[in-house]
């Protein structure tokens, strides 16, 4: 299969090692063993021990293939991976709920956060001076939006 890889962490797993398959209607993610993986310019060619034959391996196309987090190089301070963020509950300095992280998108420059407030989208960038403090225990970031971000809250 060819997969689009976020970083370089399932380049790195050799055969034998286990990932998970997300997006599955299953309520225990789906595991697929490693046979071999290589880089084949920006995308990643991975066979695997669990699919055998075309229609098992079209079955998957569109999930995203996940590592145990023990498998994951460690982060630098003020640095996160995805799967840390989605979901953090985004409040203002003052203590004003803003809503709830629900995607992160990737610019060239920086990223852009995705907070959902009731149903209604607003886009803050990641940035230094905007997001003030991430608290993953408190399941919480605090940020400080630019002037006008927030007016018809």
């Amino acid at each position: 299969m060819k997969i689009l890889p976020y970083g370089e962490s399932l380049a790195l797993q050799g055969a034998g090692e286990k990932v998970f398959l997300a997006g599955s209607l299953k309520e225990t993610p789906e595991t697929l063993t490693i046979v071999s993986a290589k880089s084949q310019g920006k995308m990643l060619l991975v066979q695997f021990q669990d699919l055998t034959n075309i229609d098992e391996a079209k079955g998957i196309v569109g999930m995203e293939v996940l590592l145990p987090e023990d498998r994951l190089p460690p982060t630098q301070d003020d640095e996160y991976y995805h799967y840390q963020l989605i979901g953090l509950e985004v409040v203002t300095k003052r203590g004003d709920r803003i809503g709830v992280l629900r995607g992160i998108i990737e610019t060239g420059g920086n990223d852009v956060y995705s907070i959902d407030r009731n149903g209604r989208e607003f886009l803050v960038p990641a940035i230094e001076g905007v997001i003030e403090d991430v608290d993953l225990q408190q399941n919480r970031m605090v940020i400080d939006p630019p002037e006008g971000l927030m007016d018809d809250l």
